[in-house]
Parts: structure tokens; sequence; C-alpha cells
């Protein structure tokens, strides 16, 4: 890690990460990804996680890096920073990436029945 290096975000969920970093990639946006491990008495704070993900950047590259981070969560997770309800999942756990230095957890309900997206053919 280089003395530039500022913290961007930090999450416990792999997918809202991989999607995130693949944004940046997608930018041109170099990053560091370390793994930091949550001490057991901590994990009730982070969901029961075991590991915290913390993605850095580049203190010059930081405001572009938030600009894109901030759109990406406009798109993936709405524009209150929840994740757009699935039809067919009871619980859905998001982790917005918008907030540097911060995961926000959160469980949205779905009022959908078990079965997964589905196209009705007529």
């Amino acid at each position: 890690m280089d003395a530039n290096d500022v913290e961007l975000f930090s999450t416990t969920d792999i997918e809202s990460k991989t999607k995130a970093v693949s944004v940046l990639v997608r930018n041109r946006i170099s990053y560091l990804e370390r793994w930091e491990k949550i001490p057991l008495l901590r994990r009730r704070e982070y969901g029961g996680a075991r590991e915290l993900c913390v993605v850095y950047v580049n203190g010059n590259q930081y405001e572009k890096a938030k600009k894109i981070l901030d759109e990406f969560n406009e798109e993936y997770f709405g524009p209150a920073g929840k994740r757009r309800r699935r039809r067919g999942r009871k619980e859905d756990t998001a982790t917005s990436v918008a907030d540097p230095g911060q995961s926000m957890q959160e469980t949205v309900s779905s009022g959908g029945d078990d079965t997964d997206d589905e196209i009705d053919n007529i």
C-alpha cells in the first residue's frame, strides 16, 4: 500500500465488491484490495461475516472513482441506496459502497413467492 492510497469503500458482500471493482476496472481506475479478518466478538456488527474487504484507490483518482461508484450505486441499488427488489426473494441483504470507509447493511424484505424471476408464456 502506498502513502497516496485512500480508502474508497469497505464491504462484506462479495457480489457488491465484485461488481464495484469491475466498474473501476472498466473505467481504468487502479485499486488495491485488502481483506481484514473480523474479530469474533465484532462479527455481529458485520452480519456474522468473517472478513471485511477494503478497497483503496490512489488519492489522485479518488474523486473520479467516487463519482463512478455513486453512479454504480444508483444503477445497482436504486436511488435510496437499496438494492432493487427481486421477485421471489424473501430477504435480500444489500451492501452499499457509496460511502467511503463504511459498509451499510440492511435487509430488504420482498413480498414475492418462493420462485425466481419467471416469464409466463401464453
